[in-house]
């Protein structure tokens, strides 16, 4: 069948690259192609290139995909442009899959029994979660056991050697004896994870060149979709698997590459031409999913990263509606602005975040309201992070003050500067009616700043009961020590905002406590609905996908972006490209001044950038000689409603002290230097000779 014939007879309709892409069947070939330009239309047009027009059996050809779900879809793909009768033959499988194949091969042919496929995500989290736990992570929480697991396969898939592994640091995990620790497990269990299958495949190619041989006989021809998101294993399988042939056809954008965490490796698209010698380099610049606005905004954007190659991505779509950067005066006013648009929902709209977290706020404000929506994933790691079960201990503490367990589980985490081991011996020593605060000042074993430090603890929590959610958590983190604990342990405050902005829908904090469990429950057993149009995902999740309306919200420094190294920056950039390009028509950038009532510092690069804002620059001003400055009467007495009994605080002259008691404008404060001193606050604060000490 000729070429013309192909396209008069199935429904081929293609543009001048498409084309060129489709009729390069020899060689090694590397086709970049942008958002929306047809990637799959291509492949699939290409496989019925090959059967059709130049003969080539269909048992001859491999097509990998990066999914089970991906390859399920371009089979049906196939089905609906050239019918079934060769889709049965051709194999499209995951690289997985391709190696379970190898792996029966092997052991059939060397007469052995391969190790059992460990594949119950459920049973190696629990594996892991144990090995945590006896190598120093106590109560390890859901995030810690999948940050574990994340790190375990990105050193099988990056072919980290054991002196990297050694090296290779996961905070708050000692990762490498982990690490060796779950391979021992496997290893006397007979068993492989599906990171091992490729480690295994790898090595028969490597060792046995009949092996080799005979799966090279076998596909002659490889397709592969997704390229970017391919691990260097994965990419030292196929590269072994092509052989001198080199009839290799990589599908891919290095510019949607987001997958670092999971040992994605775009470097490959980058070395393609010294990988495979006598390389094409193929691209599909035209984008017919966004207007004319997007577009443009979103190829000068990527332009900045600097590891990848050149491409001009352009469209033959009108200009449409204008970016939006929608300017919000706080933090938590995002998810009043979603649910309106929620409510009015009628065309196709993706709420887009970095993380899972930014969307329970919205979750919850929607299920109050009983407004439809979609949630693309669900995952419970949030309510089980260190921070959050953490402030929950706390909260759940200042109802059961006599629960020894529960205090030694977060109390060197606050301002107590206690000792374990002195602290275990006094209150397992104690009985069991008093409250541990009790127990600690009647033990007679502290010195006099230590019990100056409980009665301050004892003093917060006496009121933590009465007061508002919002506000327990705020005293708990700046008065009370924690925030200082978050400080040192580089804490992700980004759990902190979302907590808050819960809090701040739940009055008291025995109703916050019994909302986050109904919430958390909410969360895992959400109903798909398919149907609805307003769509909560990470921008992860919506790779491949498109809507009329995009939102991007938290577009704020620190969230996204939130790293400051080059090469990390580069993939932020990357995922950020990724979430504007799912936008059809409407595409909307949410950003905020400040958390909660209180300024930020907030700044927006990347919206900046894809706005093509360049940086305001300052005007030049007159030196000006200096006016003298202090706080407002207004400011001083917003400072004062701070100033109450148990909180520690810092003097310009007499240094860390405790405040015991107010009188109007005067305090009472036992220094710890200096000893009891009355000072005025009205005066102090003015001059700025006193602050907050927890104050953060």
């Amino acid at each position: 069948m000729t070429y013309e014939e192909f396209k008069s007879q199935y429904p081929v309709r293609l543009n001048r690259q498409q084309e060129e892409a489709v009729r390069q069947t020899d060689g090694p070939v590397l086709l970049l192609a942008v958002p929306g330009s047809g990637k799959t239309t291509v492949l699939v047009t290409r496989l019925g290139y090959m059967l059709h027009c130049k003969g080539i059996p269909p048992e001859r050809i491999l097509t990998v995909t990066y999914t089970v779900a991906a390859t399920r879809d371009m089979k049906a793909r196939f089905i609906s442009f050239f019918g079934e009768g060769h889709a049965d033959k051709l194999t499209f499988r995951t690289i997985n899959g391709l190696c379970a194949v190898v792996i029966g091969t092997y052991a059939r042919q060397r007469g052995t029994e391969p190790f059992a496929l460990l594949d119950d995500e459920r049973q190696i989290n629990s594996v892991i979660r144990d090995l945590l736990s006896r190598t120093g992570t106590a109560f390890p929480s859901d995030l810690q056991v999948k940050d574990a697991r994340t790190h375990i396969t990105y050193c099988k898939n990056m072919m980290l050697t054991e002196e990297e592994i050694h090296a290779h640091k996961v905070e708050g995990i000692d990762f490498p004896r982990v690490y060796f620790e779950y391979q021992d497990y496997l290893l006397r269990s007979r068993k492989m994870d599906y990171d091992d299958q490729m480690v295994f495949t790898c090595r028969i190619f490597r060792q046995y060149p009949d092996i080799l041989a005979q799966f090279q006989r076998r596909w002659p021809y490889i397709c592969v979709d997704e390229a970017q998101d391919t691990s260097k294993i994965q990419h030292t399988i196929l590269r072994l698997l092509t052989g001198d042939r080199g009839n290799i056809f990589m599908v891919g954008d290095e510019d949607q590459s987001i997958y670092g965490f999971r040992a994605a490796w775009p470097q490959a698209l980058l070395e393609f031409e010294q990988v495979f010698p006598g390389a094409k380099i193929l691209k599909l610049e035209t984008n017919y999913r966004s207007t004319r606005a997007i577009v443009e905004r979103a190829d000068t954007f990527i332009r900045r990263n600097q590891n990848r190659r050149p491409k001009k991505m352009r469209t033959e779509n009108q200009q449409g509606s204008p970016i939006r950067r929608i300017m919000l005066t706080d933090y938590n006013r995002q998810y009043n602005y979603l649910l309106k648009i929620a409510e009015g929902c009628t065309e196709s709209t993706a709420v887009l975040y970095r993380n899972n977290d930014s969307a329970l706020p919205l979750i919850d404000l929607l299920e109050q309201k009983g407004v439809p929506y979609a949630c693309r994933q669900r995952e419970g790691f949030f309510f089980t992070s260190p921070l959050v079960r953490d402030i929950t201990d706390m909260l759940e503490f200042a109802f059961d003050d006599g629960n020894k367990d529960l205090f030694l589980r977060f109390y060197y985490k606050l301002d107590l500067k206690l000792k374990k081991a002195v602290v275990t011996k006094l209150l397992y020593g104690m009985p069991k009616d008093k409250s541990v605060f009790e127990m600690l000042l009647e033990s007679g074993e502290l010195e006099p700043w230590q019990i100056g430090k409980v009665k301050a603890m004892q003093t917060h929590y006496s009121k933590l009961p009465y007061l508002t959610s919002f506000a327990a958590i705020q005293r708990l983190v700046r008065y009370m020590g924690y925030g200082d604990y978050l400080k040192e342990q580089h804490g992700d405050t980004a759990k902190l905002d979302i907590l808050l902005s819960l809090a701040n829908q739940t009055p008291t904090v025995g109703q916050f406590l019994l909302h986050l469990r109904e919430l958390k429950e909410r969360i895992e057993t959400l109903e798909p609905r398919p149907d609805c149009p307003f769509v909560l995902s990470t921008i992860h999740a919506s790779k491949g996908l498109e809507y009329d309306h995009v939102i991007l919200i938290d577009a704020v420094d620190g969230l996204l972006p939130s790293a400051d190294e080059a090469e990390e920056l580069e993939e932020e950039r990357r995922l950020f490209y990724v979430g504007a390009t799912r936008a059809k028509k409407q595409l909307e950038f949410l950003c905020y001044e400040n958390k909660f009532g209180e300024p930020s510092d907030a700044s927006f690069p990347f919206v900046s950038q894809f706005l093509g804002e360049e940086p305001k620059k300052e005007p030049e001003r007159k030196a000006q000689p200096a006016k003298p400055a202090g706080p407002s009467k207004e400011q001083i007495a917003n400072w004062m409603k701070d100033y109450i009994p148990g909180t520690e605080v810092t003097h310009k002259i007499f240094g860390r002290g405790l405040l015991t008691k107010r009188e109007g404008t005067f305090a009472t404060i036992s220094f710890m230097e200096v000893g009891i001193k009355k000072v005025d606050l009205t005066t102090c604060l003015r001059q700025e000779k006193i602050w907050l000490t927890h104050f953060v």
